[in-house]
Parts: C-alpha cells; sequence; structure tokens
C-alpha cells in the first residue's frame, strides 16, 4: 500500500532539501543582487512619474517628484556605468546638472511663492507669472 504524505509533511522534505543546499543560496544571493541592481532604479523611476502625473495641489511636490525620478535615473546610470568602469566622470556630470535644475527649481518656487502668495497650482494664472 502506497503512503501518502500529508501536505506539510512534504513541503517539510521540500524546505529542507533545498534550503540546506549551498548552491541554492548563493543563486538567491545572486538574484538578490540582479533585482537590486535593475529594478529597484526603475521601480523608483516609476514610482515617481506615477506621483508626477497624479493631480497634486501643491508645486512642492511635484517637484519633489521630480527629484525622486532624477535620484532613479541616477541610481540606474551608476550601476550600468559601473560595470564599464565608467562611473566617476559620468556621476560628476550627471549631479551637477541634477543640482544646477534643483537649484532652478526651488527658485522658480520661491519667486511663485512670492509673488502668488502660496503654491497651489489652482491659484496660478498665466498672465501674473
Amino acid at each position: 500500500m502506497k503512503k501518502f504524505y500529508f501536505f506539510p509533511e512534504v513541503l517539510k522534505k521540500c524546505f529542507y532539501f533545498w534550503f540546506t543546499r549551498p548552491m541554492f543560496w548563493i543563486k538567491l544571493l545572486k538574484l538578490m543582487i540582479i533585482l537590486f541592481n535593475w529594478i529597484l532604479p526603475l521601480f523608483l523611476c516609476f514610482r515617481g512619474i506615477l506621483v508626477f502625473v497624479s493631480s497634486r495641489k501643491h508645486l512642492l511636490s511635484t517637484l519633489l517628484s521630480l527629484e525622486f525620478i532624477v535620484l532613479g535615473l541616477f541610481l540606474f546610470l551608476f550601476i550600468y556605468l559601473n560595470i564599464f568602469n565608467y562611473e566617476r566622470f559620468f556621476r560628476i556630470i550627471f549631479l551637477t546638472f541634477r543640482v544646477c535644475e534643483g537649484a532652478l527649481g526651488l527658485g522658480i518656487l520661491v519667486s511663485i511663492i512670492r509673488t502668488h502668495g502660496n503654491d497651489y497650482f489652482n491659484s496660478f494664472r498665466i498672465l501674473q507669472c
């Protein structure tokens, strides 16, 4: 007569079979590195785009979502160029443009708050800017 395994016993045997092998942990570590290196920056960019296109009241939240997108792009570019050993020169250029973009955004935000009194999108008129 055939012995039928109870379901948790089958899971226990599978658990002991796979998790006690060192190659499983090495493959899992490689998979986690791939996920962190390639999927995390793309997730950051898409999440920033999602916040950017959603309806927001304040200009400051829109500018912060743009900075979040740039941060994801910087991480992606850093990982990609690190493979080819080009990361130093392009990292400096990218950070320089990022700082200039951030300073420009904050300058626009300050000038809009001085002219309009707040940073609500509903209170902006094209003729006043």
